[in-house]
């Protein structure tokens, strides 16, 4: 069985952040408004942080879920000893 980590809103909307920036940034760009290209990347800069976050927390929930089935395991193997 296959557990789906939980992902919080906050973390998910990271992708999102990246693609609206690139947005503001090449409009920056084309209508050359410098404060518009550095508000872009900023944004850019907060959704690739946001999506390590997401990656950090599904490797966390996977790690989590290994230790929940050694526990099982140790648990097995105790009462087939007793």
């Amino acid at each position: 069985m296959r557990i789906i980590p939980r992902v919080e809103y906050k973390n998910a909307v990271g992708l999102a952040d990246k693609f609206v920036g690139l947005g503001k940034e090449l409009v920056g760009e084309v209508i050359d408004n410098r404060r518009l290209v550095e508000a872009g990347e900023a944004q850019q800069d907060k959704g690739a942080e946001k999506l390590k976050a997401l990656r950090a927390q599904a490797k966390a929930d996977a790690h989590e879920t290994k230790a929940r089935a050694h526990e099982a395991k140790q648990r097995t193997a105790e009462r087939a000893k007793n």
